[in-house]
């Protein structure tokens, strides 16, 4: 898809701002309008197609919601860094067409999104309702056997929201599992693996395998950490420097099997400050610092005007948790870049 002019680009970055305002004033008319100008100025960046989707599943339109997330999707396609993108777009379409009976839509995005993340609890609902609606496959005609390489396929993880990211020495895992004992957890590390047993509050032992890794570890030199929401494993490089694109071989088996190359995005759905400082009284007891932090952001936008609020809703959204700004002056000007801790590379699950 050819480039818009500066000019062009210019005009649809102005309409943008123009429509998350009108957005946010709870104006969705106006505000698909305003996308739909700037799409028309500039129809190459896949976030006005997802802000217009938004826009038009509050309007009740979701038909034409779910043809704007596909056309995300398609745009954010190939592009490794906008995975997130991707990812989010698909999901959206999925979802939509499902509640629009287009099954074989549906499940063609869906299957996709599995690709990128297996253990997505949506996704794998969604899947699991969409798969027997779907129409139909004729078996293909084989002239001649030919042997097809094969996958390794073990028994699913226990159900456990995980992360992962890299810098040049290390890879961090993180295991989302609240309010474990120090003393109820044990990893242990091997060359090309590492494996964490957890014993639960019902008795039960969960396990967790993440074996054969993409590449080897050093042993000795990881380490983890029991948190009150979490368990961080850092699992030290024995190749310092090499970026591993998967967590474990398998999965990049699964990317090289799949039709074409999975290079996903997704974006991230509307985030209220206030939701957020209602789960936190929630969460388990926060160490010192980070109840400091916690309190500071809800003392911020409790106390904000709209336009500080406007900047703050604005860049925690468009850069995926990773910036917060209360300038609306700077962040009216464009979309808020994702910005990873430094050394880092942005990666989702």
């Amino acid at each position: 898809m050819p480039k818009p002019s500066a000019d062009n680009a210019k005009t649809a970055n102005a309409r943008y701002i123009e429509a998350d305002e009108a957005y946010f004033d709870g104006e969705f008319e106006k505000a698909e309008s305003l996308y739909t100008q700037a799409i028309t100025a500039d129809s190459t960046v896949a976030l006005y197609f997802m802000k217009r989707s938004q826009t038009r599943l509050q309007l009740g339109n979701k038909a034409d919601a779910a043809t704007d997330a596909l056309t995300a999707a398609t745009l954010t396609e190939a592009k490794s860094s906008m995975l997130r993108q991707h990812f989010k777009a698909l999901v959206t379409h999925g979802r939509l067409a499902a509640e629009l009976s287009n099954y074989d839509e549906a499940a063609e995005s869906l299957r996709k999104a599995y690709i990128i993340n297996p253990s997505h609890e949506e996704v794998c609902e969604l899947l699991a309702k969409v798969e027997p609606l779907t129409t139909p496959k004729p078996e293909p005609v084989v002239e001649e056997e030919e042997e097809e390489e094969e996958v390794e396929v073990r028994p699913a993880r226990p159900s456990a929201r995980h992360e992962w990211y890299q810098n040049d020495e290390y890879v961090i895992l993180e295991m989302f599992i609240k309010r474990v004992q120090k003393d109820a957890a044990t990893v242990e590390f091997s060359d090309q693996g590492v494996s964490l047993s957890v014993k639960m509050a019902t008795g039960s032992d969960n396990n967790y395998e993440f074996e054969p890794l993409m590449h080897a570890i050093v042993p000795k030199e990881s380490t983890y950490e029991i948190m009150s929401t979490k368990i961080e494993i850092r699992m030290k490089k024995a190749n310092v420097g090499v970026k591993w694109d998967c967590l474990e071989q398998l999965e990049a088996q699964r990317l090289a099997k799949a039709a074409g190359k999975a290079s996903l995005s997704s974006s991230r759905q509307g985030v209220s400050w206030d939701t957020i400082a209602a789960n936190a009284e929630k969460e388990t007891k926060l160490k010192p610092g980070e109840q400091s932090v916690n309190q500071l952001f809800q003392s911020i936008y409790k106390d904000a005007d709209e336009e500080t609020r406007r900047a703050m809703m604005k860049s925690y959204i468009e850069s995926n948790g990773t910036a917060l700004s209360t300038d609306w002056k700077t962040v009216s000007k464009g979309p808020v870049e994702t910005t990873p801790p430094v050394d880092t590379y942005a990666k989702s699950y």
